[in-house]
């Protein structure tokens, strides 16, 4: 309706200059008084003004003939402002020009469109209206107010500037909108886009509410800022057209300037600072609102364009079918139709070389397609057929090519077509693939007549049943029945042949020499023309393959790969049964729980493949000491649960003895003997508890407590046996806060060379500050952290702490000594443990040769390869090793002397009683002799008294540490320690 309304009025009224002319200087009056209200300071200057970008509109809509309208417009816009009639005259004849310079100016650019469909032509009109002729507007008119005594020549510059920020303004945002409106086409209103129009709008205003008045303070405490009114824009100009924009534009222009005159919303102080960010804002939005919507404009064309010429592509391709080409040969240079391209896989319009069709001939093909062309050459006519690769796919194309040649006889130039024939060939193919699937498939196929009496085979039955066609033609199938199915069996079969006409299911027939096998067979009825039933026809697969698949699943799925025993699902199951039969009966069973004592020592250092052998044996004893009806299980590691059905605490007591000496006889492991023992945990049913979850958790107690108990030994869970458990679990628990809290804390206890008497290193050792608990020994809370594997972060976090800290003390003055750091054989595990190393010193700034590892024997007793690579990074990068607590472990002195270690540390346990016991003397002087060979420095701990120190010193031991020097040193203890220079007596 608003279009038709804008095409009469077009047709009508418009058609008179006169009556354009009267309108424009209408509207030039009105939006004049709208831009004066909005004055700046204490005369008529404003940096709104609408006016100018109308009168441009107008100009370049309907020619310069106009002018007169706009000079009105301008005179009667500034009479009554209180100043002399020719300066008010002066002031009109300078918007006129501006109007006409910038038509001029814009006109005279060839590219220009007025319709402003495209975003360059957005930036000219901003250049040269908004910039250039609004320019000559201000001058002029400021002259104009200078000369009727307006303002003084202090405010000259600033008046230009205000009046060509209102002239530019008024151009950027009016002029977009007037043409719009009167020149550009009727949006396609559907319902979906009133709808969001109207959720727009909505949005919109209420955005201009929260932003340009103070409502957003009254409900929010904060002001909205404008910059949340550009996805609005953005909205507007990617969803509708230019119309939409600019009533978007012209609700924002009011409403900032609504906020400006009201004092209220973000532009609420107008200030002359403020004005420029009014100015600045405005003039952004429109031309982002404009160009976004051109943009938007060509996309949409540019759109419909290639949508309409894809369609007529299709129909063009739809009706051929077939492609065309054409061959410079002197040039080189080719050129096909669309349809030749997708018939190569390419996109329309691409360009296809001739040396693609040739790389594109599939190779068996390509001798013959290379000969045919050479004919061509000579003369000979090209009508070929071939195929032809794609993307991995085989296409069938004839081509056909003519031939132009020059007056020597030599080819210049050819024309050819080229159709896919790959249907027609794929349908011949078709009919020569159907006489040769009945023999050629690897399923069973059956065919019998209506009376169900055999007539042929194909080879796979054969092969799956040893019977030929003379074997059996004629015959009834039956003769394959294996005598597994009933009577029953085979008549629901046939219900469902005669009533739905095909019957499908897993089968167990014979074969010809009596052997059963699994087949999955689906049979279907043939019916000839009169609908009477001609053939049944059976398609069938050997699956005995698949059914012992499945039998390995559900072994998978219910035991232990490992043992062969049940494992925890199927545990769980079978705990449950027991649970109901005991409580119908009112019986009472017992769960042991067992744990193998040093077996992870065991498979450390002697290799998962020794344990893996280990817990087969162990199961195999268990098992042998157990009633038929009772149930081992491995439920992980080395973990085992065995249920005793309907006993008494006297009868598992005896078999927990049984086990108990059974797994205490020595194993025998390739040549090996290993001992091992456990510690059993006891719960009954439904003593201890009914809940199955719980009487898994208080054997698992129990278990513990025997462990606690000094192993190999059994216990009955008692309530208190929880309290240990629980707190394990605290402890675990307290020690991941530990970590993010930092509660965790490095000493430092000094190492003295013996020669020098100074400090030659230290070693850091880890402490643990609990909130509650106060200083947690590190006896108590290692273990618990190498069980749980949060050795590996609390091992990181020691290194990383020591190598920042003794860094950092180096730039502080600390003389250049080592600083020592334990591994665990948990972290020496991780594959990336040299990667992490490398890394601390690089992010620490620690140099290598400052960092000492101390690690243990048990090193090279699991993967010796992983350990001896770990070993020879080190050596590489330069940091220190030294094997810590020597002489304590299965040490091997063949591995020994290959270890590329700078240290042996002698164990506490052997200067303890260095002046009671002999044998630790002999032991000591071994390790030193033993390492000086080896060309190791060695070193003891745990020197407490001066005896031990001279009996060291005597020995050639190289360096000690102890309480007799220092005890291990909080960080600013040990630094002042250490600066201080102490010497050893």
């Amino acid at each position: 309706m608003y279009a038709q309304w804008i095409l009469v009025l077009n047709k009508q009224f418009f058609r008179s200059d006169w009556v354009r002319a009267s309108l424009l200087a209408l509207a030039y009056f009105v939006t004049a008084k709208i831009g004066l209200s909005f004055s700046l300071l204490e005369h008529s200057v404003t940096v709104f003004w609408p006016p100018s970008g109308i009168a441009l509109a107008a100009l370049l809509l309907y020619g310069y003939r106009l002018w007169p309208g706009v000079f009105v417009g301008a005179l009667f816009a500034n009479w009554g402002a209180s100043i002399l009639v020719l300066p008010v005259v002066g002031m009109a004849i300078g918007a006129t020009l501006e109007a006409l310079l910038a038509a001029y100016l814009l006109n005279r650019d060839a590219r220009f469109s007025v319709r402003l469909d495209e975003a360059r032509d957005i930036f000219r009109l901003m250049w040269r209206g908004g910039i250039i002729s609004a320019l000559v507007s201000a001058i002029i008119g400021v002259l104009c107010l200078k000369w009727a005594g307006a303002i003084h020549w202090q405010q000259y510059g600033q008046t230009i500037l205000f009046w060509w920020m209102g002239d530019a303004l008024g151009i950027v945002l009016f002029a977009p909108m007037v043409i719009a409106f009167f020149r550009h086409r009727a949006f396609a209103w559907t319902p979906d886009y009133r709808k969001q129009a109207t959720l727009m709008f909505g949005i919109l205003l209420l955005m201009c509410l929260l932003i340009f008045t103070d409502l957003s303070k009254d409900l929010f405490g904060r002001q909205f800022r404008v910059f949340m009114l550009l996805p609005m824009i953005v909205w507007a100009a990617l969803s509708f057209n230019s119309r939409v924009v600019s009533l978007v534009l012209l609700i924002v222009s009011f409403a900032t300037l609504y906020s400006a005159a009201s004092g209220q919303g973000y532009f609420g102080i107008y200030s002359v600072s403020n004005v420029f960010d009014i100015w600045g804002f405005l003039v952004i939005i429109g031309i982002l609102g404009m160009t976004l919507a051109a943009v938007n404009f060509q996309r949409n064309r540019a759109r419909i364009k290639l949508e309409r010429s894809e369609r007529n592509l299709k129909r063009a391709q739809h009706v051929s079918k077939i492609g065309s080409w054409e061959l410079d040969i002197v040039k080189n240079k080719t050129e096909c139709s669309d349809e030749t391209c997708l018939i190569f896989g390419r996109p329309p319009a691409a360009m296809l070389s001739n040396e693609i069709f040739f790389s594109s001939i599939h190779p068996d093909d390509v001798e013959k397609q290379a000969e045919a062309w050479k004919l061509a050459l000579q003369g000979e006519a090209y009508d070929t057929e071939h195929r032809i690769l794609v993307q991995d796919e085989i296409k069938w194309v004839r081509m056909h090519a003519e031939f132009d040649f020059d007056e020597n006889g030599k080819a210049v130039f050819c024309f050819g077509t080229i159709a896919d024939i790959s249907q027609s060939k794929l349908e011949e193919d078709k009919l020569r693939l159907a006489a040769k699937v009945f023999e050629s498939t690897h399923e069973a196929i059956l065919i019998s007549d209506h009376n169900n009496n055999i007539v042929a085979v194909n080879e796979a039955f054969t092969n799956m049943t040893g019977y030929t066609l003379a074997d059996i033609k004629g015959r009834d199938p039956k003769l394959l029945s294996s005598g597994e199915h009933d009577a029953a069996f085979y008549r629901d079969m046939w219900q469902s042949i005669n009533m739905l006409g095909s019957w499908q299911g897993e089968i167990v027939d014979k074969n010809k020499a009596g052997k059963h096998f699994y087949k999955h067979m689906a049979i279907n009825v043939v019916r000839n023309e009169l609908d009477l039933v001609s053939h049944y026809v059976s398609i069938s697969s050997d699956i005995s393959e698949r059914k012992e698949y499945d039998k390995n699943i559900h072994f998978l799925a219910y035991f232990d790969v490992l043992t062969g025993l049940p494992n925890r699902t199927l545990l769980r199951d079978r705990l449950g049964q027991l649970i109901a039969t005991s409580h119908r009966d009112g019986t009472q069973f017992a769960l042991l729980f067992l744990d193998l004592d040093r077996f992870k020592y065991i498979n450390d250092s002697m290799g998962h493949s020794v344990g893996d052998k280990l817990l087969q044996s162990v199961a195999q004893r268990l098992q042998a000491c157990i009633r038929e009806g009772d149930t081992v299980s491995r439920i992980g590691g080395d973990e085992f649960i065995v249920l005793l059905r309907e006993v008494d605490e006297q009868g598992v007591a005896s078999v927990a003895e049984k086990l108990l000496h059974s797994l205490a006889v020595p194993f025998n492991l390739n040549g090996q003997e290993i001992s091992t023992y456990a510690s059993i945990g006891i719960a009954l049913y439904p003593q201890h508890s009914i809940d199955l979850d719980v009487l898994m958790k208080n054997a698992d107690a129990a278990m513990y407590n025997a462990k606690e108990n000094g192993r190999n030994t059994y216990k009955f869970f008692m309530p208190e046996m929880n309290f240990r458990a629980n707190q394990v679990f605290q402890m675990e628990k307290d020690m991941r806060v530990a970590l993010d809290q930092d509660q965790f804390m490095l000493f430092y206890q000094p190492q003295v060379d013996l020669a020098t008497g100074v400090v030659c290193g230290a070693e850091a050792l880890i402490r643990w500050k609990h909130p509650e608990k106060g200083l947690v020994s590190p006896a108590d809370f290692i273990p618990i952290a190498e069980e749980t594997g949060q050795i590996v972060t609390i091992g990181e976090w020691v290194l990383r702490t020591a190598c920042w800290r003794f860094a950092s003390w180096q730039k502080q003055g600390l003389p250049m000594i080592p600083v020592a750091v334990n591994l665990s054989i948990r972290q020496l595990r991780q594959p990336n443990l040299a990667d992490v190393v490398e890394s601390v010193l690089k992010e620490t700034g620690l140099s290598p040769e400052y960092l000492e590892l101390e690690i243990t024997e048990g090193i090279m007793m699991g993967d010796t390869k992983a350990a001896m690579e770990f070993l020879l990074r080190m050596r590489k990068l330069g940091v220190q090793m030294a094997i810590d607590d020597f002489g304590t472990g299965f040490s091997s002195l063949s591995y020994l002397k290959n270890l590329p270690v700078n240290k042996l540390k002698i164990d506490q346990s052997f200067v303890r009683d260095i002046g009671s016991d002999e044998s630790d003397v002999a032991i000591i002087r071994s390790i030193i002799g033993l390492g000086h060979r080896l060309e190791m420095k060695v070193i003891a701990e745990g020197v407490e008294t001066l005896e031990q120190l001279d009996f060291l010193r005597l020995r050639g031991c190289d360096e000690i540490q102890g309480y007799f020097f220092s005890r291990p040193l909080a960080a600013d203890d040990f630094f002042k320690f250490v600066c201080a220079k102490p010497k050893l007596d």
